[in-house]
């Protein structure tokens, strides 16, 4: 069976996804054909006639939820034999719910936004946004005046929310730079890095995305202890809760730590750690973790703010 790649391309009304998806298919360079599905219509519209004569493009349109039926696509697949599926999605529909045929491999997806109703949105449709922000490989902002006020206050929130993807700036051009590519609040050149209780989200993002920045340096913070038989024998986590979207949505961000220092530590206080860092590899996630070998432990009064809340940036 001839598996076929898709580029899902998500996104409310009028986030630009349309005029993308025109420009990629004119551009990209791809050879064979491309099989368009379209969810819903906005301001700018496709030339069928142009698509399929100058650029091997099919276009299927979808009315509805229901009407998005794996057994319609797979004879669609069937008719038209493309090389690649781009979807053009809903984005009001719940896209966890939806079937897609079996030989469909899905390479990468897509989110846009309108920065000038991003904050509307968020605030008033968190669980929806956070849910789309999840599944994404790549969040593209379109129409930011101004990232430091627009955006900004929103890094750690959506860095939490899908460390692994990448927040993109498009111009008009459709030309990206990175969305957050901004100085760290705390000096990483210092022989001692220290982070704020308010920095930690930065700091824990920051340490998957530029290892580099700590690798074998010192860093100071405080944090909560979490101790568990689950944990190789003399170790403890140190870190925080995050809420990311709501009450129900509360997380852990820690690291390992290697070592009490013979010190009686109780689960759930907290302390202020000073410790190396390093990176190791973790079988639990397949991948580089960071690890601190602690070289200062000192108790300290819980934080009034037990939980790092980042369901409100400002």
């Amino acid at each position: 069976m001839k598996r076929v790649p898709v580029f899902f391309i998500n996104g409310f009304l009028d986030s630009g996804k349309t005029t993308f998806i025109i420009d990629t298919i004119k551009g990209d360079g791809f050879d064979g054909k491309t099989l368009l599905l379209v969810c819903e219509e906005g301001e700018v519209e496709y030339d069928a006639r142009m698509m399929k004569a100058l650029y091997k493009t099919d276009i299927e349109y979808f009315e509805s939820f229901e009407d998005f039926d794996y057994k319609k696509i797979d004879k669609m697949l069937d008719e038209y034999d493309p090389d690649r599926v781009v979807i053009e999605m809903n984005g009001m529909w719940e896209v966890s719910k939806l079937q897609f045929p079996r030989r469909l491999d899905i390479m990468q997806v897509i989110y846009f936004i309108d920065t000038n109703t991003f904050s509307t949105y968020f605030n008033n449709m968190r669980q929806q946004m956070t849910n789309m922000i999840q599944k994404s490989h790549v969040v593209a902002f379109i129409n930011c005046k101004d990232k430091v006020s627009q955006l900004e206050p929103y890094k750690s929130v959506l860095r939490m929310i899908n460390s692994n993807a990448q927040f993109m700036l498009l111009n008009s051009n459709m030309i990206a730079e990175d969305a957050f590519e901004e100085p760290l609040p705390y000096d990483i050149t210092k022989e001692v890095i220290e982070i704020e209780t308010q920095d930690f989200g930065t700091f824990y993002i920051d340490t998957f995305d530029h290892k580099d920045n700590y690798q074998n340096k010192i860093v100071e913070f405080i944090g909560q202890v979490f101790i568990s038989k689950k944990l190789p024998k003399g170790t403890f986590i140190i870190g925080r809760k995050v809420m990311n979207c709501c009450a129900d949505d509360i997380q852990l961000c820690g690291f390992l730590v290697k070592s009490f220092l013979n010190q009686k530590i109780e689960d759930r206080s907290f302390i202020k750690l000073k410790a190396r860092a390093n990176y190791e590899f973790s079988k639990e996630y397949n991948e580089e973790e960071l690890m601190l070998e602690p070289l200062e432990i000192t108790k300290v009064k819980p934080l009034e703010n037990e939980i790092l809340d980042l369901t409100n940036p400002f």
